[in-house]
């Protein structure tokens, strides 16, 4: 008896419900085993996370006084590469007439310690920073859900060379496109993680050391200059506002001592 497009479409609505099923992580791939024998999906992930190596993150940032803050930049570059890493940002300022950097470089999390060692050696550390995270949990749980999509995307591949009807193969495109997009998105997270837990940041900030010699505590020489500098500038003051002032008193005394020498002649007539 021939099966009509109505009854393939149905039963391909079925075999993609249970590969929905099947994409959700690898919890839903274990339970489709009927074997008694096999660890639920929780023991599996648990254990997987307690024999894989562990995947840490390590990130640095380290803020350092150097004589001369373009040639250390260099240096800093420098020990990047060596390393095996790179110089991932750099910015150089000027504020001031004082140049500052900072420099963003990615090294291999092995050579963190090593790196931040050479890096102290520029100068006069001012601070320093390192930050870990375990992500282990994180990746065995991208790896699951990446094994279980790749397997549902594995199945529709197969489907879509047996469909029989066009509407059976709309709906088998469909659900692949979704799924392969899903599979994408998940390998990307992965590829960074990958990357985080491969190559360490180091924030580096480099600022130059007369920047500190403008922050050293004040003495009496240094008060002795701050109370002359006052002074002078208060006689220049005082010269400025005489300045400004003066041809506004000439110009009085030009129509003041008229008035008065007329004032005084009519109180001589008055007096006679």
């Amino acid at each position: 008896m021939r099966r009509g497009p109505a009854t393939t479409a149905a039963a391909v609505l079925i075999m993609l419900l249970g590969l929905a099923g099947c994409g959700g992580g690898e919890g839903d791939m274990s339970g489709m085993d009927s074997k008694p024998e096999m660890a639920g999906p929780e023991a599996t992930t648990s254990t997987t996370v307690d024999e894989k190596p562990r995947e840490i993150i390590r990130n640095a940032d380290i803020a350092v006084r150097v004589p001369d803050v373009r040639t250390a930049a260099a240096q800093a570059n420098a020990i990047a590469a060596e390393a095996g890493g790179r110089t991932a940002a750099q910015s150089i300022t000027t504020q001031a007439e004082a140049v500052y950097a900072d420099l963003t470089l990615r090294v291999p999390t092995e050579s963190l310690d090593p790196v931040l060692a050479q890096l102290a050696e520029l100068g006069d550390v001012q601070s320093l920073n390192i930050t870990t995270e375990d992500v282990t949990t994180q990746a065995v749980d991208l790896d699951a859900r990446i094994n279980a999509l790749q397997a549902s995307v594995d199945r529709l591949e197969e489907l879509l060379t047996q469909a029989t009807s066009a509407q059976a193969l709309v709906e088998i495109e469909r659900e692949l496109s979704v799924r392969q997009a899903e599979l994408d998105s998940l390998v990307a997270q992965r590829a960074a993680l990958s990357d985080a837990v491969a190559l360490s940041s180091i924030y580096v900030s480099l600022s130059p050391e007369s920047e500190a010699a403008a922050f050293a505590p004040p003495g009496f020489l240094s008060g002795l200059e701050s109370g002359w500098n006052a002074l002078r500038t208060l006689v220049a003051v005082i010269i400025t506002a005489a300045g400004f002032l003066l041809p506004f008193i000439i110009a009085l005394a030009i129509i003041a001592v008229p008035i008065t020498v007329i004032v005084m002649a009519l109180r001589g007539r008055r007096r006679r």
